[in-house]
């Protein structure tokens, strides 16, 4: 009896298709502060990661690192720029 390893897909490194233009894994940085899932407040300016998208793009859950560390739930207007990870 031998053994046979499955088939599987090809290793790629390219991105999957972006659903919206702000799409998650994409740093953004806000336009206005916002509270965290804590009651932290995230200062304008701070960039953080998307983590999630709501509905048609209308919503995300920002991820923030150090020093302001949390989960925000934002609006669309909240988002001052946003950019793709590499």
């Amino acid at each position: 009896m031998t053994y046979e390893a499955p088939t599987r897909p090809a290793f790629t490194t390219h991105s999957p298709d972006r659903r919206f233009p702000i799409d998650t894994l994409d740093a953004v940085t806000l336009a206005a502060d916002a509270q965290t899932d804590d009651g932290e407040t995230v200062p304008a300016g701070t960039v953080g990661t998307v983590v999630a998208v709501w509905g048609e793009a209308e919503a995300f859950d920002i991820e923030f690192d150090a020093p302001f560390t949390g989960l925000v739930t934002i609006d669309r207007e909240m988002i001052r720029e946003h950019r793709r990870p590499a």
